[in-house]
């Protein structure tokens, strides 16, 4: 079995986003791979745990995974200010001697920064023309998370765990290691959450994430790297909760068209033709336009939380112009245009950001140990990555150790195969969910 195929059956995936399958994403050649250890969204503390945690590791993951694509180095990206972090994987960098060669960029501490996009052009100098990937420049951008899975996949360890940070309105913050498939009530239940229902939960990250409700059936999976607890009148759940309709009238009596929206937009400012406020122009006045430039948005709220003086809503409006089309089937084609001037002085210090959406009281250091979750029952769902889901290879009643495959991808189809992340008994096969009851 080659390397591509122990990260497929290893079940290895992207740590966020739409969770691509890493099997794929490696097979194609590139010229530099680039490990995404800045963390991009503000609060999540996982993969700066894991730098400081397991350096030795993470330095030997960046290397094999460099010989995979054909690589001539591995570049381990994370902010300069995590200090602890550089040290450890400087010490491991000297120790290790690995080849192809490990190094060290340090990134600003702003964001997005963590955006693949944002990340190439700081590291590598390159830019990724507008609708593309990192792979059209010759590099490949995989997570701290989805490095060390895929390391131990290698050493045929699959995956059946997720560092989660859990933060916001709860007692006990921190780091947690929790099984795949552990529903998010009971992981927020040992986090602490009061039980009276005065909250929001935020899957993800405060800029990007997606509000869910308090009870809600959520489960813990690959590509869960952070939940929020937040009062129901925090900034961020009422931005979340406006209805479009009042963010049109919101808009047409105070968008003044000042263009900050566009001019500190991470994608703007890296040369592609994103316009924000041409948007909301044709949202507030009623416009049946739909700007073509939405279909550019990353969505990183950096002109709704950020950027916006009048507190305006131009993420959601780009979100709505990019669901209508893709519904209408239309691909518009963007050109790469020069930056504009001092661009690399517009980035967003992430303390600001953190002060503008009231979340600095959330902002837990990085802890010395990571909390261990236990879960006496998971549903582990067979799709947590773009593509097909797996095809549920167990049966009711069935008995099943910790790593046991129980979802096998078809051959040849995109995805990753599915292990058991406890040990115990299946109650149930159905709707693509496995479910599993601890022997104990």
């Amino acid at each position: 079995m080659n390397g591509l195929e122990q990260l497929l059956h290893g079940g290895v995936v992207g740590g966020g986003g739409a969770g691509f399958p890493t099997w794929k994403k490696l097979s194609a050649p590139a010229e530099q791979l680039l490990i995404n250890g800045a963390e991009c969204e503000p609060l999540l503390k996982s993969d700066q745990y894991l730098m400081r945690r397991y350096p030795a590791e993470l330095v030997e993951a960046a290397s094999r995974l460099a010989g995979l694509v054909g690589a001539r180095e591995a570049v381990i990206c994370l902010k300069d200010h995590y200090t602890e972090q550089i040290a450890a994987l400087r010490r491991a960098i000297d120790e290790k001697g690995m080849t192809p060669p490990v190094r060290l960029y340090l990134l600003p501490t702003v964001y997005p920064i963590g955006d693949e996009q944002s990340l190439v052009h700081s590291a590598t100098g390159k830019t990724v023309p507008p609708g593309a990937l990192p792979g059209s420049v010759g590099c490949t951008v995989c997570s701290v998370s989805t490095a060390l899975n895929a390391l131990r996949a290698l050493k045929d360890r699959p995956v059946t765990s997720r560092f989660v940070t859990v933060a916001g309105e709860v007692s006990r913050p921190g780091v947690y290691r929790a099984p795949i498939g552990m529903p998010v009530s009971l992981l927020l239940q040992q986090a602490g959450m009061a039980a009276d229902g005065k909250y929001r939960l935020m899957l993800g990250g405060p800029m990007m994430g997606a509000l869910v409700p308090l009870e809600t059936e959520a489960v813990v999976t690959k590509t869960l790297g952070g939940v929020l607890v937040l009062p129901r009148e925090h900034t961020l759940v009422r931005h979340a909760e406006l209805p479009i309709e009042r963010a049109r009238v919101r808009a047409r009596s105070t968008c003044i068209q000042c263009r900050t929206c566009t001019d500190l937009c991470p994608r703007y400012l890296l040369g592609h033709p994103i316009y924000p406020h041409l948007s909301m122009r044709a949202f507030s006045s009623g416009q049946e336009r739909i700007e073509p430039s939405a279909m550019l948005c990353m969505e990183c709220g950096i002109c709704e939380m950020y950027a916006c003086p009048m507190g305006l809503n131009p993420r959601r409006v780009q979100q709505m112009m990019k669901a209508e089309l893709r519904a209408k089937g239309e691909k518009p084609v963007f050109e790469l245009k020069e930056p504009p001037a001092l661009a690399e002085h517009h980035g967003a210090p992430s303390g600001r950001v953190l002060a503008h959406i009231h979340a600095q009281q959330y902002d837990i250091p990085v802890p010395a140990e990571a909390i261990e979750a236990v879960s006496p029952v998971v549903c582990i769902p067979l799709k947590q990555h773009i593509g097909a889901p797996a095809a549920a290879v167990v049966t009711a009643g069935q008995s099943v150790s910790k790593g046991d495959v129980i979802g096998r991808m078809a051959e040849g189809a995109l995805g990753a195969d599915v292990h058991a992340s406890i040990c115990g008994t299946v109650e149930k096969v159905e709707n693509d969910i496995v479910v599993i009851r601890s022997h104990a």
